[in-house]
């Protein structure tokens, strides 16, 4: 007598299940990690573009300029104030004057601070430290992996002939 099965036993259709399941989750793991490093690296881009433009502007001064800034800091820009954390701005109708930026900036504030120094080989220097951080409990804060993004550049005084 030769018995032919027809059909998956019960316990052979649970090994099933838990096999596809084990897949589905990996591929919804795989996809929420991928979201979060994206995000990261999004939020990440643009808080050091929000601390590199100070930097870049205030560069362009010199070191003359900074150095009268450094001491009065009522000469700032008024954008871009020196020592005090100012939220970052987004306002869709200035587009058309200055620096516009995306609305994600929001999320973000900034602190910009000047040192004067002088060097090792006594070359007088400013150094300009711009921290951006996230404002308050928001997107930023949640996705961002980092509390703050910190970059320096120092100016170095020109040499007298």
């Amino acid at each position: 007598m030769m018995n032919k099965r027809k059909a998956f036993t019960l316990m052979e259709i649970i090994i099933a299940m838990a096999l596809i399941a084990v897949v589905i989750l990996s591929i919804f793991m795989i996809n929420k990690n991928a979201n979060e490093t994206s995000m990261d690296a999004y939020y990440e881009m643009l808080a050091f573009s929000l601390a590199r433009e100070p930097i870049e502007i205030y560069r362009g001064f010199g070191y003359e300029t900074l150095s009268k800034i450094n001491k009065d800091n009522s000469l700032a820009l008024p954008q871009y104030p020196i020592g005090k954390l100012t939220p970052i701005v987004f306002d869709p109708l200035q587009s058309n004057k200055g620096i516009q930026y995306p609305p994600d900036a929001e999320r973000f504030q900034r602190l910009i601070e000047l040192n004067e120094d002088i060097s090792r080989n006594n070359q007088k220097y400013i150094s300009i430290r711009v921290t951006v951080m996230p404002l308050g409990l928001t997107k930023a804060d949640i996705w961002l992996s980092r509390k703050s993004i910190i970059l320096d550049s120092n100016i170095m005084e020109s040499s007298k002939w």
